[in-house]
């Protein structure tokens, strides 16, 4: 594409003219220098039929009508824009011609891509995006949506497993695979799965020449193509871009043989997205898959403490928490086995995809998939944290807790209850004096080691209803080992 901006020494809109023809190459994704013509006698003007400056030109045709009846002269070039005159010409008329010359070389292999300066990532999946010019856009996309496709550089999701092909840099515009024409070969499991576009390729076809004759002349040809000028990627491959390397990475998948690198005279330094052989089930964790095992991982290992931090926090806000730990307590084992369970799960779907080894069908295109570290080290964390909230929020305490009432008449009854939901000792934190404080209670003692609570009743004492009552209020309970009467004199004691 030949880009060229003629103008006169002193012209007051060289420079924003320049700037007006860098802005829409680059929205378009046109690699390239803006060639400036310096035209300094009228002779030149005249050759070049130079109607003034600034004159901006695309393979030779302006990008504005010319004015009726121009003559050649060196002056300033002016142009009517929505009714007002002004000294640089319409953006939109500059696209307009930089978008006919780059449809009008859509038949090249492939020409160079200005690359954005900043990278973006698939708002489905979060893979980074492959800089598509707007051309491939308009070109493979249903009738219906090809009006609304920007004059600016999209991105190409390569993710085998996201439905979106293509987005915008800001995200906000989106289209999947249903809104194409074509088959998007790393998107698809079913046949057939193209490769190359411009002389239909696929992987079944490279397959069945390598299973039919013992070798692939697929590379041959294509380079014989692109060499007589035949391809026109840009138009064709969803990518964007040339296939070349995409085509080598399956034969050499399906050969185990070295092959000779794809050099830049085979094609060009834009490269179609590295598909493999046959686009399976990625190997590696997929972003939402790993992003959900860690937050997982997280309220899991939240949940499983609760109990020790959760009274210390609304204690802290100066809430009462009563029996809070305790009611909350038999979520702890709970959380802590939902845990362990996704622990070994993670790890143990990495083992049988790394070692399990891939089916016949499948041997060409699966790869060991990496260590999913960051997720099994959340869940490590998450459950070794858990495990050890207890011991952590409150060090030094006994498993036993004992709380006295006010002092009473002596005797009553003696009630021991088996306790076995009290699995983390501290989180039942004020539990006993809580238990105590209840009218008719001499005393409370709760061993956790025996998982046991030991209460005295005072003479008269409802014994049933009171635990009755705990039960409903506090979700405190037990299953009644023995009930004995205290003897009377002496301060009731429990031991």
């Amino acid at each position: 594409m030949r880009i060229e901006l003629l103008v006169f020494e002193g012209c007051p809109n060289w420079e924003p003219a320049r700037a007006l023809f860098q802005e829409a190459m680059a929205a378009l994704g046109i690699a390239g220098e803006v060639q400036e013509i310096q035209v300094d006698s009228l002779e030149k003007a005249q050759a070049l039929r130079f109607p003034g400056s600034p004159t901006l030109r695309v393979n030779g045709e302006d990008v504005a009508p010319l004015p009726e009846g121009f003559e050649p002269a060196l002056g300033c070039r002016t142009y009517v824009v929505h009714g007002r005159r002004q000294g640089l010409p319409d953006q939109e008329g500059v696209l307009a011609s930089l978008r006919k010359a780059q449809e009008g070389e859509a038949h090249a292999c492939c020409t160079p891509l200005a690359k954005p300066k900043a990278a973006a990532v698939c708002p489905a999946c979060g893979t980074e995006g492959k800089p598509v010019k707007p051309v491939t856009l308009r070109a493979l996309l249903q009738s219906h949506l090809k009006a609304s496709v920007r004059d600016e550089v999209y991105r190409f999701c390569a993710h085998p497993e996201c439905a979106i092909v293509y987005f915008s840099a800001d995200t906000d515009q989106n289209f999947t695979r249903a809104d194409l024409t074509v088959r998007v070969g790393v998107k698809e499991r079913s046949e057939p799965r193209p490769l190359c576009y411009c002389f239909g390729h696929s992987a079944e076809s490279i397959r069945e020449e390598w299973s039919r004759t013992g070798k692939s002349t697929v590379l041959d040809a294509i380079k014989a193509e692109v060499k007589a000028g035949t391809c026109h990627c840009e138009v064709t491959n969803p990518g964007g871009g040339c296939c070349l390397g995409d085509i080598t990475k399956a034969v050499k998948a399906l050969t185990a043989e070295p092959t000779e690198p794809v050099s830049a005279q085979d094609c060009c330094p834009l490269r179609g997205p590295q598909t493999g052989m046959c686009p399976t089930e990625p190997s590696d964790l997929s972003p939402q898959v790993g992003h959900r095992t860690v937050l997982s991982a997280v309220l899991l290992g939240l949940a499983a403490s609760a109990c020790c931090w959760l009274p210390l926090a609304l204690a802290g806000l100066g809430v009462a928490t009563g029996t809070m730990g305790a009611r909350i307590a038999w979520i702890r084992p709970w959380a802590l086995g939902a845990l362990a369970v996704l622990l070994v799960g993670v790890i143990g779907w990495w083992a049988l995809k790394r070692y399990g080894g891939p089916g016949e069908k499948d041997r060409c295109c699966m790869e060991p998939p990496r260590f999913p570290t960051l997720p099994v080290v959340i869940l490590g964390f998450s459950f070794l944290g858990a495990a050890a909230a207890p011991g952590l929020l409150h060090p030094g305490r006994n498993s036993t807790l004992t709380a006295d009432a006010p002092p009473g008449p002596s005797g009553g009854m003696l009630v021991v209850l088996s306790t076995p939901k009290f699995d983390c000792p501290p989180c039942v934190g004020t539990l006993p004096q809580t238990l105590a404080k209840t009218p008719g209670v001499a005393s409370v003692q709760m061993d956790f080691d025996k998982r046991e609570t030991r209460i005295v009743f005072q003479p008269g004492a409802a014994a049933d209803a009171t635990l009755a009552r705990w039960k409903k209020e506090l979700g405190f309970e037990g299953k009644e080992a023995r009930r004995e009467a205290r003897a009377t004199g002496g301060t009731p004691t429990v031991q």
